[in-house]
């Protein structure tokens, strides 16, 4: 008796109405969807005008991820049905485990229905970067420009993964797993391993060093060379920087010599900062080839940490000064680190801004006396 009544102390959910709580739920997302639907009538009213780059809305409705995916890559999919396999797998599994497994089903699915095999193995690892990036991002449809079949000194086939600069938008985690789904699928299709030249090798190491953007994390050449000899896939990409290699420029597998960025960001931001999260899917699957990713995984954890922990620590933020390094002389600064009367970021877009694109109001040109139109 008396373990019944702390039982019932215990329970939060005593005394509550849960059946009106339930009603007064599903109510309020019946009024979430009604005005959802008044407001894309509106706006195709507003799209009919012909004012807008578009005659209709580009942003479909979609309920969950799985809807998502399918909608966003409509175009590569050709009708091929994919949400009902992705609800199924995710009831199951986590979403990184998900995209791994539907990016294998759905290459698969595409080669038995008589595809060629670039065309399966595009569309699958974009199905499952979309849903590593849960169908939000533009990284799936643009971040991935193209899939080639190359050849190996030896004449064996090989993939080759051609990355474009908004892969960026992906992150370090669906970048590097990016790699890991496009070996899965290249495993699942028969398709033999990358391997690398000398000359492809040393490109890439030339790239780094000529690159000036910014990264997060600058691999050594020694690490480089592992990385690029060992990746049973290609990294390749378009070339996105007006700067050329001299060294290296003509190199067989790469079709131009100026710096490819996307490759950049997925050797340095993805391979090698996320190496952990990269580790843990390898060995949960057992992937075989991917133990090279256990050296950079387990970077900087051998040595212990000397530093004393028990001395006072600052609350003061200190200025990030970083960007200042990369401005050009001569160019104006319209706002230091933690200064204030600088440019204000604010969130959101008008209509004639596109995704990921920044508007300026017209005072701001007439202010800086046109120096920005």
């Amino acid at each position: 008796m008396s373990s019944k009544a702390s039982t019932n102390e215990l329970n939060p959910l005593i005394g509550i109405d849960i059946p009106r709580l339930e009603k007064e739920m599903e109510r309020y997302q019946n009024i979430l969807d009604e005005q959802a639907d008044h407001a894309y009538r509106v706006a195709e009213q507003a799209r009919n005008l012909g004012l807008d780059p578009k005659p209709f809305v580009e942003i479909p409705r979609a309920a969950d991820l799985a809807s998502r995916t399918e909608k966003l890559l409509v175009e590569h999919l050709e009708s091929y049905p994919v949400a009902d396999d992705i609800r199924a797998l995710l009831a199951e599994h986590d979403r990184e485990t998900t995209s791994i497994m539907m990016a294998q089903r759905v290459a698969k699915g595409f080669r038995e229905k008589g595809y060629d095999m670039v065309k399966s193995i595009d569309v699958g690892l974009r199905v499952g970067l979309a849903i590593l990036t849960e169908a939000v991002l533009v990284a799936p449809l643009e971040g991935i420009s193209e899939v080639r079949l190359l050849n190996n000194v030896d004449g064996s086939a090989f993939v080759s993964v051609h990355f474009a600069g908004p892969i960026r938008a992906a992150g370090g985690t669906a970048q590097a797993l990016a790699v890991l789904i496009a070996d899965m699928i290249r495993r699942e299709l028969k398709v033999g391993p990358y391997i690398p030249s000398d000359g492809e090798v040393e490109r890439v190491k030339e790239e780094f060093g000529l690159y000036r953007g910014n990264l997060q994390y600058r691999p050594s050449p020694a690490e480089i060379d592992e990385i690029v000899r060992a990746c049973p896939v290609m990294i390749n990409g378009e070339s996105t920087e007006s700067i050329e290699c001299a060294g290296y420029g003509r190199v067989r597998n790469i079709d131009e010599a100026r710096i490819r960025g996307g490759v950049l960001l997925v050797i340095g931001e993805g391979m090698c900062l996320k190496a952990p999260k990269i580790r843990k899917h390898t060995e949960r699957l057992d992937v075989p080839g991917w133990d090279f990713i256990t050296k950079f995984a387990s970077k900087g954890k051998e040595d212990g940490d000397d530093s004393d922990n028990h001395g006072f620590k600052t609350r003061r933020v200190a200025p990030i000064d970083i960007f200042m390094k990369d401005i050009i002389a001569g160019r104006p600064i319209f706002g230091g680190p933690q200064q204030p009367g600088g440019f204000r970021l604010r969130y959101g877009r008008g209509r004639p801004s596109g995704l990921a694109a920044a508007s300026l109001n017209p005072a701001s040109m007439l202010v800086l006396d046109d120096f920005i139109t």
